[in-house]
């Protein structure tokens, strides 16, 4: 590509003009002749670069920078799915298509740039393989940028009310879910046997360590052994957990877990003794000896102003009514929105599974997904620890699941 030197003035030359060339030797080195073509290729016109992305670590500190032309991504990890926009040239554009197995985030190129007007945000690029493109508006540093967030579908819960007492934990597990003989299925203080003891008692928040990752069980007990051939077994029954997108075709992948509650600040006196809610995910897995399901913590969602990293904190609810007692989303509530590709669990679906065989759970619809997984829906459900200093009340949750 022609270098053509910044600052450079054109006064156009005509074809049919043969006394471009006649001037001095001087004046020809101090006048040097560009074609249109010159000009298109050095104003980023012609074929665009492709280049192969490589990412670097969850955050806006992210080594890795995207070029102006094509970025492709073809590989994601927990702990590397950032990169940063090009330094900003006013007109210039570059693509991302994300071909890898997870979502990425993509930042402004330094501290205090703009993605559609959001000062330090970031994108959400889904790994569905289609290409999307930013437009620099602005610049020089930090430069602002546009693009067209990819449409997500949403998923809302029934919500989830918590009664709770001041002075002892309360620990519900459920998903909104109504048992027809019993009302509301949820268990509060639920009870279960140590994966390894054997021994009966409160189940954990977070849960037991299962094979190096995490295993959930409720309500039917657990076991580090496979079920017998073509068992399919809930812990607990089905009205506990919720198959998500039953209609879609093929595993869409969550992008983001939005909560929304009636807690208030002031409901706690003690910072960090906030609502924490956890989402499990339940999955099919093939062995040698047949078809089972496994229960496997996924996510977490903090409710605390001064979450641990690389959590999202809890915000609150600025403008609305306030209700005696406070509602969902009334002014000064607190909400959350956490991105799922940041702390999803990675999990190994059943113990003596291949190492490197883990799958992400962040999967809605139906599978299979994996060498190792059949063609079964993927379940979720939510465990609300509300601590023993919170504020005498019944607690509620809205919980809603974007996803590609």
């Amino acid at each position: 590509m022609t270098d053509i030197p910044s600052g450079t003035q054109f006064q156009g030359v005509i074809p049919s003009n043969d006394y471009k060339s006649k001037k001095s030797a001087l004046l020809n080195s101090l006048s040097p002749l560009y074609s249109i073509e010159d000009i298109a290729a050095a104003s980023g016109g012609g074929e665009l670069t492709v280049s192969t992305l490589v990412l670097q670590g969850t955050t806006a500190s992210t080594t890795s920078q995207a070029i102006y032309g094509i970025n492709l991504i073809d590989t994601a990890t927990v702990s590397n799915l950032a990169t940063r926009l090009p330094n900003p040239t006013t007109g210039k554009e570059t693509t991302f298509v994300n071909n890898s197995s997870m979502p990425v985030l993509v930042f402004p190129s330094v501290s205090g740039g703009k993605i559609n007007g959001v000062v330090d945000g970031y994108a959400s690029i889904p790994n569905d393989g289609m290409p999307y493109t930013f437009s620099c508006v602005q610049n020089p540093l930090p430069g602002a940028w546009v693009w067209n967030p990819p449409a997500v579908a949403q998923h809302q819960f029934p919500t989830i009310s918590v009664a709770h007492t001041n002075g002892t934990e309360t620990k519900a597990y459920g998903c909104g879910g109504v048992n027809q003989y019993t009302g509301a299925a949820q268990i509060i203080n639920p009870q279960c046997p140590d994966p390894n003891t054997g021994v009966v008692g409160p189940c954990p928040f977070p849960d037991y360590p299962y094979n190096g990752n995490y295993f959930m069980a409720v309500n039917g007990g657990s076991s580090s052994t496979v079920p017998p051939v073509g068992a399919i077994t809930f812990y607990p029954q089905p009205e506990y957990w919720k198959h998500v997108a039953p209609n879609s075709i093929g595993p869409k992948t969550i992008t983001q877990t939005k909560i929304y509650s009636n807690f208030l600040r002031s409901d706690t006196s003690i910072a960090g003794q906030e609502p924490i809610i956890q989402r499990y995910i339940s999955m099919g897995f093939n062995t040698s000896l047949g078809s089972a399901m496994g229960n496997y913590y996924a996510s977490k969602v903090y409710l605390s102003g001064s979450a641990p990293s690389p959590y999202e904190n809890g915000l609150e609810v600025t403008q609305g009514p306030l209700s005696t007692p406070a509602e969902v989303g009334d002014v000064g509530t607190v909400y959350s929105i956490q991105p799922a590709n940041t702390v999803q669990n990675q999990v190994l679906l059943f113990q003596g599974a291949v190492a490197g065989s883990e799958q992400p759970t962040d999967y809605v619809g139906v599978g299979p997904v994996g060498q190792f997984m059949p063609a079964t829906p993927f379940y979720h459900s939510f465990g609300i620890t509300i601590p023993a200093e919170c504020a005498t009340k019944t607690y509620k949750f809205d919980i809603f699941l974007e996803h590609t």
